[in-house]
């Protein structure tokens, strides 16, 4: 029978590389909640407004979202409530949506800062008469998965060229 002896370096040419950490930041499936408020009864004012509030399933590959939300307030008509469906993309400190009201009303906004300071103007349809100012808050995004790595979210997928596609899992700061 034969020994052999080796040396430091072919020992450490053996090691096999370990799986990535698990606390490595990865692209998770994400949810986020935001407002917008525009002024009711009256332009120019934020005292009495129209509340929406916007619960969303963000993809964290490319920031856009889909969700529902609903729209409280009151105006000379009185309280009311809408429910809304609501489509668009998170930017860098921006949104940009456009929502459709229960009652057959849309209206979208483009960049508007997430600063639940500054006025961004938004469009309708119908056209209504007057400005529709809105001011956004920053949205909350919560992570509602924990996948280790890309291979166990394609696996949970059941495979194919979407999941294989996709970021989700995939290191934040990958060299993708």
């Amino acid at each position: 029978m034969r020994k052999f002896i080796l040396g430091a370096a072919a020992v450490a040419a053996l090691v096999v590389p370990s799986v990535a950490s698990a606390d490595v930041a990865r692209y998770q499936e994400q949810s986020a909640t935001f407002t917008a408020v525009q002024p009711a009864g009256q332009v120019g004012q934020f005292a009495n407004v129209w509340t929406h509030t916007y619960n969303v399933t963000v993809n964290p590959c490319d920031g856009t979202f889909v969700g529902e939300g609903v729209q409280d307030g009151q105006d000379q008509q009185g309280v009311q409530h809408f429910t809304e469906k609501v489509t668009g993309s998170f930017g860098d400190g921006t949104v940009t949506f456009s929502a459709h009201r229960s009652d057959n009303v849309d209206f979208a906004l483009a960049n508007a800062p997430t600063d639940g300071n500054a006025i961004t103007l938004a469009t309708s349809s119908p056209v209504v008469p007057w400005v529709l100012e809105f001011k956004v808050t920053k949205p909350v995004f919560t992570n509602v998965s924990n996948w280790k790595n890309h291979g166990q979210y394609v696996s949970a997928q059941g495979g194919g060229a979407d999941a294989a596609h996709s970021c989700i899992g995939m290191p934040i700061n990958s060299a993708r």
